[in-house]
C-alpha cells in the first residue's frame, strides 16, 4: 500500500471507533444485549449460559463493560460457581470464585488503575481461560477484543455477540468459536 492508502485506512479506522464508541450507543448496546442474554436463559436456549462479546477496541470494551455492570451490577460480584450449582469436593478445588462477566485483554501500562487492576496479570488470563472452560464457573460472559478469537475451544460456548468488524479469515475463525460440537447444543448462535 502506498502512503496515500494508508493514511485513508487510518482516517476509516478512526470515524469507526468514534461511530462503535459513540456513549449513547454504548448504552443501548449494553441494554440490548443484557436484555437478550438473559432471555436466552430464560428460555433455556443456551446449554451453560456461556457467551462471548467481541468489541472493536480495549476503551470500548471497557466502556461498555462499565455499562453493563451499571445495569446488572451482581454480574461483578464474585461468586464460587454458576447459580443453582452444587460442586462436588474435587471441583470446589478446581473453580475459583469469580465474577459472571469478566474482560479479557491484556493491559497497558497508561490503562486508569481501576482497569489495570480488573485485567490482571498474565497468570490471572491464564485463570479466566481455565475458568471460561469449566461447566459450572460463575464466569459466563467474556468480552473480548482480539483474545480469544481463534484456537479458543469451549464446546458449549453457543453465544457470541461480535460488534466488530471482521472480514475473511478473521470473521470465519471468530464465528466458529460457537461452532463445536457439545452434547445438548444444537447451533451456536451469531
Amino acid at each position: 500500500a502506498n502512503e496515500y492508502q494508508i493514511e485513508e485506512s487510518k482516517r476509516a479506522v478512526a470515524q469507526m471507533e468514534v461511530i462503535l464508541g459513540d456513549p449513547d450507543r454504548l448504552k443501548l448496546l449494553a441494554k440490548d444485549f443484557v436484555e437478550h442474554y438473559e432471555k436466552r436463559i430464560e428460555e433455556g436456549a443456551t446449554v451453560k449460559g456461556k457467551a462471548m462479546f467481541v468489541a472493536s477496541s480495549r476503551p470500548i470494551a471497557w466502556a461498555l463493560y462499565k455499562e453493563i455492570i451499571a445495569l446488572r451490577p451482581a454480574w461483578a460480584e464474585i461468586k464460587p460457581c454458576e447459580e443453582g450449582a452444587e460442586l462436588s469436593e474435587e471441583e470446589e478445588k478446581k473453580l475459583k470464585p469469580i465474577e459472571r462477566i469478566k474482560m479479557v485483554m491484556t493491559r497497558d501500562k497508561n490503562d486508569d488503575k481501576v482497569l489495570y487492576d480488573l485485567l490482571g496479570t498474565k497468570d490471572d488470563r491464564k485463570e479466566l481461560d481455565r475458568q471460561f472452560k469449566e461447566v459450572k464457573s460463575n464466569f459466563k460472559i467474556a468480552i473480548v477484543v482480539d483474545m480469544w478469537l481463534t484456537g479458543f475451544d469451549v464446546p458449549f460456548l453457543d453465544t457470541i455477540y461480535i460488534d466488530k468488524p471482521l472480514q475473511q479469515h478473521s470473521l470465519i475463525q471468530t464465528i466458529s468459536r460457537v461452532n463445536r460440537v457439545f452434547e445438548g447444543k444444537e447451533t451456536g448462535l451469531v
